[in-house]
């Protein structure tokens, strides 16, 4: 049981008197009379109290990204099975959102089959044409706040590049993805279109909150589409790309590119594992924590 004030002082003054009493030459040391101290108080002192500590925040957070076109089943045979290994290979990499491309209607009904925590954007929704293009993402660590797309040309037609909100789970802060697929082969003038098309959508996103952008596809350009997009705005290839150098170009360079804006990137990697004649290209992104 603890001293109250009162009693601590006294025995503070004891031994003060104690240490100060003088010390009689040629004979013994002489001994004072201790003063007993007045009995402790039986009711025990509030402790004082302690001020809170301020924890400091915790808000960043990772999201593992993966593009992968898968080639779709109206070009070539087996497109199923390209479909359900694809689905199998993304959810094995625990990916967060992943953008495919050339998704046909029998690849994304089996894509969904296979891939229950995840959603998908824009499904059917955008018409025949606009479902080859498509952002998966896993409902178990993101949540989907919003939903848009542009419309560019694409071999002679008008389709849609769609884009995601969404929402990291744990700490509440989103981020967006944008899924491409440009124009293949000749159509230099169609990518060129889209193109400026993207970067007026990634100016139009960075400048709203402050949320990382994300963008991910088959651009059907070694490292025009990447120079162009890092010229108008902070995004950077995944593949090591800084400020100075932001298109550095992947090994075995090719059409698919991952580039952002707002985090930290790392663990790129071309993955070549046999499923389309594409691989499938993974990264990780680290979103540091707000003040």
């Amino acid at each position: 049981m603890a001293h109250t004030p009162k009693a601590f002082a006294a025995a503070c003054a004891l031994a003060v008197s104690l240490s100060l009493t003088p010390v009689l030459t040629g004979g013994p040391a002489a001994q004072a009379e201790p003063t007993p101290a007045p009995a402790p108080s039986t009711t025990e002192a509030p402790a004082a109290p302690v001020a809170a500590e301020v924890p400091k925040p915790r808000n960043g957070y990772g999201v593992r990204l993966t593009t992968f076109n898968i080639l779709s089943s109206s070009i070539a045979r087996g497109g199923i099975d390209r479909a359900t290994r694809a689905a199998r290979w993304v959810q094995d990499q625990g990916a967060d959102a992943a953008a495919f491309q050339e998704v046909a209607k029998d690849q994304l009904r089996q894509m969904q089959t296979v891939m229950p925590r995840y959603s998908f954007f824009p499904r059917r929704g955008l018409g025949t044409r606009g479902s080859a293009i498509q952002i998966a993402w896993n409902t178990k660590t993101v949540k989907k706040m919003e939903t848009g797309y542009i419309m560019r040309p694409f071999l002679g037609w008008a389709r849609p590049i769609p884009y995601v909100r969404l929402r990291d789970r744990e700490t509440g802060r989103g981020f967006w993805v944008v899924a491409i697929h440009n124009a293949p082969g000749g159509q230099e003038h169609e990518r060129d279109v889209s193109t400026a098309a993207e970067i007026k959508l990634l100016k139009k996103l960075l400048a709203g909150r402050d949320r990382p952008v994300f963008v991910m596809g088959d651009v059907n350009e070694r490292s025009e589409f990447c120079d162009k997009v890092a010229a108008a705005t902070p995004l950077v290839s995944m593949n090591g790309g800084t400020a100075k150098k932001p298109c550095p170009v992947p090994r075995f360079g090719g059409p698919d590119w991952m580039l952002g804006a707002g985090a930290e990137f790392s663990d790129f990697e071309k993955v070549y594992n046999g499923i389309s004649d594409h691989p499938a290209l993974r990264a990780r992104a680290w979103v540091p924590s707000k003040n």
